[in-house]
């Protein structure tokens, strides 16, 4: 389910900050998972091939972050290992694909998507997913 308030992400070590040109006309959300658009920009998640999760974004500019319509506002991103909710994750989900649905929502399920992410580890209730290390699959 897509982000309607900030949510904290736990992070395991320390992650890449980035900083990067948002997608007009949406709000941004801490703890939000976010992708690269057509276009270049961070934008929330759709089921389109090739769009690259480029990290989570840490919430500096606000817990949220409303990006006007024509605006590309820069947000700051950390990219690394993170904590991601997933319902009952497990041991056998280690290894297995993933993919960013939403900007809060991991799925198995591929649909158009082509970039997806192998989890490291798990623990009751989330999956080790490392933002660094995408998976084309093309």
């Amino acid at each position: 389910m897509a982000l309607t308030a900030a949510t904290k992400r736990t992070f395991v070590g320390m992650p890449e900050v980035l900083s990067i040109a948002t997608a007009g006309n949406d709000t941004y959300y801490e703890g939000a998972m976010l992708v690269i658009d057509a276009d270049g920009y961070a934008a929330v998640p759709s089921d389109t091939a090739g769009l690259l999760p480029i990290g989570v974004y840490s919430g500096r500019q606000g817990q949220s972050f409303a990006v006007a319509s024509g605006s590309h506002d820069r947000v700051e991103m950390l990219r690394g290992k993170a904590w991601v909710a997933f319902s009952g994750a497990a041991q056998s989900d280690v290894g297995e694909l993933f993919y960013v649905s939403d900007d809060n929502t991991l799925t198995q399920t591929a649909g158009s998507k082509t970039i997806g992410f192998r989890p490291l580890d798990f623990k009751t209730g989330y999956v080790l997913i490392d933002f660094a290390n995408p998976i084309d699959l093309t």
